[in-house]
């Protein structure tokens, strides 16, 4: 992790921690959990809605963090976007269903003296192949190549399968399978170990 994440990503963890708030940290950070270092500039943390109160949790957050980051953008209620130590930290507030997963699966990982809960490899790729961003296919790659053998494969290929058919885009899981089947060769090669 960048040096310079880690003290406004301590700081919103043992916010949410001290508030009981349950929580999952996902996109660049997870990803270099995981075992693929990539730069990134931001904080991302899907926390859990308790009571689906998102104004109350969105109240907490900005009145925890009052300096709002992305002034520019419209306000979105299922981000807080906020600016700790001139990082941004965006708080992602999860929606029912899959959302509550990703933090119900998260794993607690030692931070260098501190610990917080990061969000599975499985979910982080879901959440990647979902987004289809161009930075994230090369991510979903290097966590298919670094976590070979170790993931739940029917649990990412079962939801993939859900959001392709609720999206109508059934690239998702082709395009992931594709990548899937690619990585098995490599391995069957040996050109990545």
């Amino acid at each position: 992790m960048e040096k310079q994440l880690e003290g406004p990503l301590q700081k919103a963890i043992f916010f949410l921690e001290a508030q009981g708030y349950r929580y999952a940290i996902i996109g660049g950070i997870a990803l270099s959990e995981w075992g693929f270092i990539r730069v990134t500039r931001d904080v991302d943390v899907k926390v859990l809605v308790p009571d689906m109160d998102y104004t109350a949790v969105r109240n907490a957050l900005r009145g925890a963090f009052p300096t709002r980051a992305r002034v520019h953008v419209p306000e979105n209620p299922f981000i807080v976007a906020v600016e700790i130590d001139e990082v941004i930290v965006d708080f992602l507030l999860a929606a029912p269903g899959y959302e509550e997963m990703i933090i119900e699966r998260a794993v607690q990982r030692d931070l260098g003296g501190w610990s917080a809960w990061i969000c599975s490899a499985e979910d982080l790729i879901i959440q990647k192949v979902v987004a289809g961003r161009g930075k994230d296919w090369p991510d979903v790659e290097a966590l298919l190549i670094e976590q070979h053998g170790r993931l739940d494969e029917p649990y990412i290929e079962n939801w993939l399968a859900q959001f392709a058919e609720a999206l109508e885009e059934p690239q998702l899981l082709t395009e992931y399978q594709r990548l899937v089947a690619q990585v098995r060769q490599l391995g069957d090669d040996n050109q990545y170990q």
